[in-house]
């Protein structure tokens, strides 16, 4: 007897990594324009910071569902994926001024890269219920957004990032 619904394979693996990535992006998203205005830039700056990550998602998004077409889908979400821990070991390891911004828009062209092509992972995969496959899909970065921030303020706390 399962604990959790019916479930199929590809709905959960692509579940568990919008889950996982959600929460490595959730640990410090909440605190990421404190951190910023702590660091010395101004509200315009974080705005801007925003705007960096954001936009790239609305222009990329198309151009990678296009791609999705040509390329499998599981191959651009894995460099979407990994375009994320790009962007985390730049944001630790390359603190430069300049490239801070560079960061920012890495990690709008991943977002872009996962999400339009895990989407197109489940929409192209013979499943029983869409419905429910997306259900599973867009509840995960909820359940990251309840948890990682707890964990987050934990090690910020431990390891005075700040």
């Amino acid at each position: 007897m399962f604990i959790l619904p019916k479930i199929e394979k590809v709905t959960r693996d692509t579940t568990i990594s919008h889950f996982l990535l959600m929460f490595g992006y959730k640990l410090f998203s909440i605190y990421f324009p404190l951190f910023l205005v702590a660091r010395g830039m101004s509200l315009p700056e974080v705005g801007y910071t925003y705007l960096l990550i954001y936009l790239p998602i609305a222009l990329f998004s198309p151009i990678v569902g296009f791609f999705n077409h040509k390329i499998n889908p599981a191959v651009l979400a894995t460099i979407g994926i990994l375009g994320y821990g790009v962007y985390v070991l730049g944001m630790i390891l390359i603190q430069n001024p300049q490239l801070f911004y560079f960061w920012q828009v890495l990690l709008g062209i991943s977002a872009a890269l996962f999400f339009a092509s895990a989407r197109a992972i489940l929409m192209s995969s013979p499943l029983e219920s869409y419905d429910r496959a997306f259900g599973w899909f867009y509840t995960a970065p909820f359940y990251a957004a309840a948890i990682a921030p707890v964990i987050g303020a934990l090690f910020i706390w431990k390891f005075n990032f700040i």
